[in-house]
């Protein structure tokens, strides 16, 4: 069948063959939308609603407790403690909503190995690099007394469509939030392509990842 296949396309014209070519990754890409990307995609849009969310929540507490702290220098009262050591519990709250939530985000030393682990289990597919992105933070760190780090990660590789959204379903299944950035898929020779995933992971340190 394959060999007829081939025979079959053998004999077009050029023409024809680009044709048949652009066909085939109009087909790639809807399939790749709309069973994959689209669902996933969701599923990204509330990790990153949620990295929105403790971003606003910690820009407001970390402005009001510089003020309090203010405050407490020159009028040390009862009240502006109490305030004070509440938004300090709620920074802890949201210490344990980072690393202990329903799917807390993967520890910075071992998001690399990680990817790289998951991505040896299916032979079919070949790492190419791993490269580290540069560390930030999710605030001016000028404004943060307990600053949250992100770090980055870049995992290039090659392999074919089904291979890789099998890869990716896997990622989807560990136990921790893998938040992507960006996922670039270019087709090199079809059916291989070379895809390269930016991930991002939060921490409460600034040393760099285990790559």
């Amino acid at each position: 069948m394959l060999n007829k296949l081939q025979e079959r396309f053998e004999s077009l014209t050029s023409r024809e063959k680009i044709i048949v070519f652009i066909a085939l990754l109009a087909a790639l890409w809807s399939s790749w939308d709309n069973l994959f990307y689209q669902p996933i995609s969701l599923k990204q849009n509330t990790l990153t609603q949620q990295l929105s969310n403790i971003n606003s929540q910690l820009a407001s507490q970390q402005q009001v407790e510089a003020q309090l702290e203010n405050n407490s220098k020159s009028d040390p009262n009862a009240v502006n403690q109490a305030k004070l050591l509440e938004l300090k519990t709620q920074y802890s709250s949201l210490q344990e909503q980072i690393m202990f939530g329903d799917k807390k985000f993967v520890p910075a030393s071992l998001m690399a190995k990680a990817l790289s682990d998951m991505l040896k289990q299916n032979q079919q597919l070949t790492l190419v690099k791993l490269d580290t992105l540069p560390t930030s933070t999710l605030l001016d760190a000028k404004q943060q007394h307990h600053p949250i780090y992100k770090h980055g990660l870049a995992i290039t590789f090659t392999g074919n469509y089904t291979d890789t959204v099998n890869y990716l379903k896997a990622l989807e299944a560990l136990p921790w939030a893998i938040v992507w950035d960006s996922i670039d898929y270019q087709v090199k020779e079809y059916p291989v392509a070379e895809i390269t995933i930016h991930v991002v992971t939060l921490s409460f340190e600034e040393g760099w990842l285990g790559v």
